[in-house]
C-alpha cells in the first residue's frame, strides 16, 4: 500500500490576479504547524491547520468576492489522489484546487479556458482591442499547454497567462521569465500557430561547486 504525502494547491491572488502554486507534504503539519500560502505580493492567501481528530481547516481568500471562506477536510479527503476544488461561496465559481500537481494543472488549464468562453459571453469586446483574435489566441494557449507545449526554458511549466487589450504576456511560475505575445492582426496569430512549442527564455540554473583551497602549511 502507498501513503501519498505531497499535493500541490494552485490558488489566485484577489489583489494582483497572479496564480500561486505551491506544493506541501503532510510533514508541514508536525508538531501543531500551521501551513499558510501568501502571494509573491504579499497578500495572505490560505492558511491550513490541522485539527484533532485527524481533520484539515483550510481558510482561503477568494479572488471573487475578495472575501474569506472556510473548509474542513478529513486526512482521508485531503491526501486521496483526487481533485479537490476551492469555490467561492457567494458566485459558486471555482478559484483554486488542490490535489495531484498533474490534475491540478489540468484543472487550471480547463478554468483559463472557461474563463475565456465566460468573457466572451459577457461582452469583454469592448475591453480588447482586437477581441476575435484575442479570444482565438487565448483559445490557442491553452490548447498547446494541455498538450504540454508551453514550458519555460528553466523546465517550468506552470505558466501565468496575463491579459492586455492589445497582447497576452506569459510568465515563468519559477524564474519569472516573461514572453510577450501581440493580438493584434492574423499574422500574430498564425505565428503562434505555427509554433511548435512556446518556450519562455528562463534558464536552468546551474549549481556551482566551490573548490577547496589547499594550504600549504
Amino acid at each position: 500500500m502507498i501513503i501519498h504525502t505531497f499535493n500541490v494547491v494552485a490558488i489566485r491572488c484577489p489583489s494582483c490576479g497572479r496564480l500561486e502554486f505551491r506544493g506541501f507534504s503532510l510533514f508541514d503539519f508536525g508538531g501543531d504547524r500551521m501551513w499558510q500560502i501568501d502571494c509573491s505580493c504579499g497578500t495572505p492567501l490560505m492558511k491550513m491547520e490541522k485539527k484533532k481528530g485527524r481533520t484539515f481547516c483550510l481558510q482561503y481568500r477568494c479572488g471573487m468576492c475578495d472575501g474569506l471562506h472556510l473548509m474542513r477536510l478529513t486526512h482521508g479527503e485531503l491526501w486521496a489522489r483526487r481533485l479537490l476544488t476551492l469555490t467561492c461561496r457567494e458566485t459558486e465559481l471555482d478559484v483554486g484546487f488542490i490535489g495531484p500537481r498533474e490534475k491540478v494543472q489540468r484543472a487550471v488549464q480547463r478554468h483559463d479556458r472557461s474563463l475565456v468562453e465566460a468573457a466572451r459571453d459577457l461582452g469583454y469586446d469592448d475591453f480588447f482591442e482586437e477581441p476575435e483574435i484575442m479570444y482565438q489566441l487565448l483559445s490557442l494557449i491553452y490548447q498547446k499547454a494541455e498538450e504540454g507545449r508551453v514550458r519555460c526554458g528553466c523546465g517550468n511549466e506552470n505558466i501565468e497567462v496575463e491579459i492586455f487589450p492589445g497582447h497576452l504576456k506569459l510568465r515563468c511560475q519559477v524564474c519569472r521569465a516573461e514572453k510577450t505575445l501581440p493580438a493584434l492582426t492574423y499574422t500574430d496569430l498564425e505565428q503562434v500557430e505555427e509554433l511548435q512549442e512556446i518556450r519562455l527564455p528562463g534558464r536552468i540554473r546551474q549549481r556551482t561547486r566551490r573548490r577547496r583551497q589547499k594550504t600549504r602549511v
